[in-house]
């Protein structure tokens, strides 16, 4: 796989790629390992709603600004190990806001120079898309624009979470995403009849929910589900390799410290990297207790899988509730996360990337700043 071809290919939103030499250091929590269907549903339900998180900090060049030893020492863990599990003793994610360690790491973060950065997969979006996609490989007139795309992935994911058990009944009936090219024509029948059962034409998402139905009945009619056929039966998420490779391809002239997993690490070394011929390797897996980055990053990501189910669980009505002065500090430390991410997404967009609903990520990200609106840094 050649690195500049791969570049030129996934770069569908035009963002100018960064060819600064930066350091990453990266954790990932939310790994179920292969996300499959069965007779209940799935393997994992918990992946339903968690999303996978690959992420970390970063920095320009070789040498870090920050001081990790600072931090774990400051923290004052029982053990010499920073992890996140360490961190957040309370089921309660607004409480841990609250909490000492909690204003110690965030401070910490904020204030070491370092950029945030990370990367979500949620598992049943992921599963979804192909379904789309596959509508336009047969039917391309009707990729109108990107964001039309992205529209109709959202609806789609949408409409199953809504009607979660009737879906995955359906798709394990027909072994998704491993159809059968002779059953083609059935499943998207029998999709079509659980759309049509419940949508509403009238509203905009059930327009949207229209389109999709009557291009997949199309493309049933036709046998052409071309990415839904001559995969393994029943799995939904295969891995999370790719993953890890497309942030090293897309950080070319960037160094990437992974934290040791051995399963990514062969499924790499199966699928090696070229630039123009050459072999080309630019990360390393490393075992997290020897590297104090790599434990900073595996607080981080297990702080953000909590900030977006915290998020994903209120409304905007409790937001208002949770503006208090007996809040404080729990808002100023969620306002140093989002200026965090600001400075990331300024610095270079691609460094926050979500393979997930578009208005779920939109919403979590309104949520945070109506938190913080008015929290002075």
């Amino acid at each position: 796989m050649d690195v500049n071809m791969i570049r030129e290919m996934t770069n569908f939103q035009g963002i100018p790629y960064c060819d600064e030499k930066m350091t990453f250091f990266y954790d990932e929590t939310g790994n179920c390992g292969k996300f499959s269907l069965n007779e209940d549903g799935v393997n994992d339900p918990t992946a339903l709603n968690n999303d996978f998180i690959l992420g970390g900090v970063a920095f320009i060049g070789d040498t870090c600004p920050a001081d990790p030893d600072k931090l774990i020492s400051d923290l004052r863990l029982q053990s010499d190990e920073l992890k996140f599990k360490n961190l957040y003793k309370s089921g309660d994610f607004f409480a841990f806001m609250k909490s000492r360690r909690a204003s110690v790491y965030i401070d910490w973060l904020y204030n070491s120079g370092l950029y945030i950065h990370y990367a979500t997969i949620n598992n049943l979006y992921y599963a979804l898309v192909d379904m789309v996609d596959s509508l336009w490989e047969s039917q391309p007139q009707f990729a109108f624009s990107f964001e039309w795309v992205i529209q109709l992935k959202s609806t789609l994911y949408n409409f199953c979470k809504e009607h979660l058990a009737e879906t995955l009944n359906l798709l394990y009936k027909y072994h998704y995403p491993n159809i059968d090219k002779g059953n083609a024509e059935d499943f998207s029948r029998d999709f079509c009849n659980l759309i049509q059962t419940y949508n509403d034409e009238a509203t905009e998402q059930g327009f949207l929910l229209e389109c999709f139905r009557q291009m997949l009945k199309y493309a049933g009619r036709h046998g052409e589900l071309v990415f839904l056929h001559d995969n393994e039966s029943n799995i939904l998420v295969e891995e999370y390799y790719t993953l890890y490779q497309g942030r090293c391809y897309t950080y070319k002239y960037s160094f990437h410290y992974f934290d040791y997993e051995k399963v990514i690490l062969a499924k790499m070394q199966k699928t090696p990297m070229t630039d123009n011929g050459q072999p080309f390797i630019n990360y390393d897996f490393i075992d997290s207790k020897q590297n104090k980055m790599i434990q900073v990053s595996d607080a981080f990501v297990g702080l953000m899988a909590k900030l977006f189910q915290f998020l994903d669980g209120i409304s905007f009505e409790m937001i208002d509730q949770l503006k208090t002065e007996e809040n404080s500090v729990a808002l100023i430390n969620l306002a140093k996360i989002n200026a965090l991410i600001d400075r990331t997404d300024k610095y270079h967009q691609m460094m926050i990337q979500n393979a997930n609903d578009i208005y779920l990520t939109q919403q979590r990200m309104l949520k945070l700043q109506s938190l913080v609106k008015a929290v002075e840094l």
